[in-house]
């Protein structure tokens, strides 16, 4: 269960938030808050690649139909001193892998068809936040919609993001289905003081989820394994 809350976004961001200033009396490298090895001001670039592979079935239709998917996302930007505080600026997004098969019919006969160029998903960084010691980031991977066979029925494929911590009930986040490790993306704000650092998170996520679209009930089983990597460098 995710547990904390979120603070809200100021309303001249738009789509950037603002990142609480470091401790007082923090310093980069040979500099004082907000100054480079050399004294200058400094700001960090900021990567984030988000590496998944998954399948789904969904049962309910006229034959059961089973997906597979491979992604590779990236997304880059800087961080910017702004008074007291930081700016987060999205500089660029690419998919640099996206490969998704669906096939259903009986063994032998499967009819397969595999999702157009054009159909990627989108990844967002939502925010980045500092509380305390910790330097959190917020994504999202979405976009889809399943199954690829025509059908009344259509829901969102599950792509990995991360686990924000607003308070929400039990067992209706993204964060409730990880079994293994933790979707949490968080650094200490120690790396702040690096010249430069990465770390790696990993998890797999499964959920199954059961709907009712005019009559009809459907049953959708998704599961992932995800890898983030975030590199920071100062400049």
């Amino acid at each position: 269960m995710e547990k904390g809350f979120v603070r809200r976004l100021r309303a001249p961001l738009a789509g950037a938030f603002l990142l609480a200033c470091l401790p007082p009396n923090a310093t980069i490298a040979a500099g004082r808050r907000g100054e480079g090895p050399a004294g200058h001001s400094a700001w960090w670039e900021v990567r984030l690649v988000v590496t998944a592979k998954g399948e789904y079935t969904v049962r309910g239709g006229q034959a059961p139909v089973a997906g597979e998917y491979t992604c590779r996302a990236r997304w880059e930007g800087r961080l910017e001193p702004d008074g007291d505080d930081f700016l987060l600026v999205h500089l660029k997004t690419e998919i640099l892998d996206w490969r998704l098969r669906e096939k259903t019919g009986p063994a032998g006969e499967e009819r397969v068809l595999e999702t157009p160029a054009a159909s990627k998903p989108s990844l967002r960084m939502n925010y980045v936040l500092k509380d305390g010691r910790e330097v959190e980031f917020v994504f999202e991977l979405g976009g889809v919609s399943i199954p690829l066979q025509a059908s009344r029925f259509a829901v969102a494929l599950e792509l990995p993001r991360s686990s924000a911590r607003a308070p929400r009930l039990p067992g209706h986040t993204y964060g409730d289905f990880v079994c293994r490790g933790s979707s949490r993306i968080v650094i200490p704000d120690t790396d702040l003081l690096e010249q430069a650092t990465e770390r790696l998170f990993s998890w797999d996520w499964r959920r199954e989820r059961r709907y009712v679209r005019e009559g009809r009930s459907y049953v959708v089983d998704q599961s992932h394994a995800a890898e983030v990597a975030v590199a920071l460098t100062v400049h």
